[in-house]
């Protein structure tokens, strides 16, 4: 089996499907890897340990996609690299459909089979190739929130933490899924006062048992606003649709914390759950001003670490494309109920609900 990995393509985008120990693991297991030149340099992985490894080198993403039975990547395909699919072949990634029809589109067109990322389950139900990111998500939410009320970075000169004479600085969490859950962890370990809101009460109880020192509340307005009042860093990882009605952090909570305080999107849904997230930023140009706070909504946070996040990713996703290059993708759908619970489309044939009903509208 040919398995191939492109160098992504994103602003600032230095995380690699694959790494050369991977490389080295499916070569080992029979597979044809072929990955793109300087694919894995921004995460510290030389094109000669690839080689190394066992994969053969090619030098550019024209030599690249084409020449995939399987081909694994990080972020979703762009517009561009649409045109590059090879018909017929396996797409294992992350592909956040939802928001990209015009994603589908290419892939049906190209009789691909696509398993998503994001949608394989494992056993407990839980998201184990989304787990990772969302880790490393919450984690680098905090320090990149520390860093930007520093006043080398434009801030108002605010430690995330405690300190005798300061007092502690207060950080508000939106959303005690696997984001919030290690932000709070990375700013209460920082010494700051942190509170977290979460919508379910199994969830809050898990949270306030997980998170000694931590307050755990129901997102009610009151207390929500009173919070975020005082907070000189908000982190948002809850999702709520973009351009809601309704919205977590409204405007006028917004307007009333410091000047100079930073709200982070990770969700990064336009006006879903900070109704001020009014558009991305990139790593390039991270930031804007809103009502007198800094927001951050960099869509992709765990790229700021490449080394790590690649490591992180491929621990949790070589296991699946192990069985994949040994048995083939559909013995690999067949054998396992989570990964199955991850394919989009087999051979261009929609398989997922949502996938089906957007390939209805579109045809």
């Amino acid at each position: 089996m040919r398995i191939a990995v492109p160098k992504e393509v994103q602003d600032n985008e230095m995380r690699v499907g694959l790494t050369p120990d991977g490389a080295r693991q499916l070569a080992g297991a029979d597979a044809q890897v072929i990955v793109q030149a300087r694919a894995g340099a921004g995460a510290g992985f030389a094109d000669e340990d690839y080689r190394g490894a066992g994969a053969e080198i090619v030098a550019d993403a024209a030599d690249v996609w084409p020449a995939a039975e399987v081909l694994i990547k990080v972020k979703q395909p762009t517009e561009a690299e649409c045109a590059l699919f090879a018909p017929g072949s396996t797409f294992f990634g992350y592909t956040h459909t939802e928001t990209r029809p015009w994603l589908v589109d290419a892939f049906l067109a190209r009789a691909m089979t696509v398993i998503s990322f994001e949608r394989v389950r494992a056993a407990d139900g839980s998201l184990p190739l989304l787990a990772p990111m969302s880790r490393i998500a919450g984690h680098m939410s905090v320090i990149i929130g520390a860093q930007l009320l520093q006043t080398a970075h434009g801030g108002p000169g605010v430690m995330v933490g405690a300190t005798p004479g300061a007092g502690a600085c207060e950080v508000v969490v939106i959303g005690g899924g696997t984001v919030g859950e290690y932000a709070a962890r990375a700013a209460s370990a920082l010494g700051a006062q942190v509170t977290v809101f979460e919508l379910g009460a199994e969830r809050r109880a898990e949270l306030a048992r997980a998170l000694p020192g931590v307050r755990v509340l129901a997102p009610e307005p009151d207390a929500v606003a009173a919070a975020v009042a005082e907070a000189w860093l908000v982190i948002n990882g809850a999702t709520v649709p973009a351009n809601s009605d309704v919205h977590v952090v409204t405007r006028a909570m917004v307007r009333a914390m410091p000047d100079g305080a930073v709200i982070i999107d990770v969700t990064g849904d336009l006006r879903g759950a900070i109704e001020t997230s009014v558009r991305h930023t990139t790593h390039s140009q991270p930031t804007y001003v809103e009502e007198g706070v800094t927001h951050y909504v960099v869509l992709n946070i765990p790229g700021v670490v490449p080394r790590t996040s690649a490591l992180a990713l491929q621990a949790a996703t070589l296991p699946y494309l192990l069985r994949i290059a040994t048995a083939g993708v559909e013995a690999a759908l067949a054998d396992d109920p989570g990964l199955a619970a991850g394919l989009l489309c087999r051979a261009g044939e929609p398989v997922a609900d949502d996938i089906a009903e957007q390939a209805g509208r579109s045809r």
